[in-house]
């Protein structure tokens, strides 16, 4: 069971950082937080407000880039 809470981290984090690249990967990263909360509350939570924080600059800046 810990083992399937850390993999889902490393996706998490994987999905955060090259969501600043593809946006919709955002939407992957704040589902693996989700899944990750299930296994530690207090770290899922960190991990989803910062997925959920990354994903929408990333859309933002992506959405400003394309209207220029």
């Amino acid at each position: 069971m810990e083992k399937t809470g850390k993999a889902l981290k490393v996706w998490a984090w994987i999905f955060i950082v090259t969501s600043v690249i593809i946006p919709l990967l955002g939407v992957g990263s704040i589902i693996c937080s989700i899944k990750y909360k299930k296994y530690d509350e207090k770290k899922g939570s960190q991990l989803l407000q910062i997925s959920i924080i990354v994903a929408v600059v990333a859309l933002g800046y992506n959405i400003i880039k394309l209207l220029q």
